[in-house]
């Protein structure tokens, strides 16, 4: 059946996670002027981004980071404050990301963010990739209540674009979030991902393959 909309996860799959959590990280050790403690740059750049990629709550996060460079309580709650902050408007997309979301919108699809988090931290991230105007409907855990691989988080995205699942297509990076319950509800699952399955239309970690794989003979209108 013919693609009337595309949905997307957000982190890894959209935002590059890991570029924009080595900015903040080296934007706090700078602006916390952590190296006056006698921390090592590269040491809090690693642990940084590792925590971060754990999934596990943000206060744990920075309990964590303080208990590993003895940071003090109000440190850590000053570190915790700015991130939640101003994240948001450090988020970096893939590259491609701005093209394929355009391709969507220039071959009439409406587009969706499907993601795990907290409402308004996500919503953050969206609009610091600048990328808002190209989104019809964002659904997150948080405002909605419930989590990927819950059924109910995507079908209430469908609900919004008033596409049934036959006609719409998902990106994600998460095989077990994303993919199978994309697949069980009969839209077209695209891992973002350089492992291979039977179980997915399309298997790719550039977003570039990805677009190419959607609209294999589309290409951008130039404006002159």
């Amino acid at each position: 059946m013919a693609l009337r909309a595309v949905l997307f996860d957000l982190d890894d799959t959209l935002h590059n996670k890991t570029a924009t959590l080595s900015i903040v990280a080296e934007t706090q050790f700078e602006g916390a002027e952590l190296r006056r403690l006698g921390i090592v740059k590269s040491s809090w750049l690693a642990a940084f981004i590792e925590l971060n990629n754990l999934r596990i709550e943000k206060t744990e996060v920075f309990e964590r980071l303080a208990e590993r460079f003895s940071l003090s309580t109000d440190l850590k709650e000053q570190l915790l404050a700015d991130f939640d902050s101003n994240l948001g408007t450090l988020a970096q997309p893939y590259s491609g990301v701005f093209e394929l979301l355009a391709a969507c919108k220039q071959q009439g699809l409406k587009t969706g963010i499907v993601t795990n988090g907290r409402d308004q931290f996500q919503r953050s991230k969206i609009e610091g990739l600048g990328i808002s105007p190209f989104i019809d409907s964002v659904v997150t855990s948080g405002g909605f209540g419930v989590k990927k691989p819950h059924h109910s988080i995507f079908l209430e995205c469908l609900h919004q674009l008033s596409v049934s699942p036959e006609h719409a297509a998902f990106i994600g990076d998460d095989f077990e979030a994303d993919m199978k319950p994309a697949n069980a509800l009969g839209m077209q699952p695209i891992w973002k991902s350089s492992d291979v399955s039977t179980a997915v239309a399309f298997s790719s970690d550039t977003i570039q393959e990805i677009q190419d794989f959607l609209f294999p003979n589309f290409s951008m209108p130039v404006i002159r």
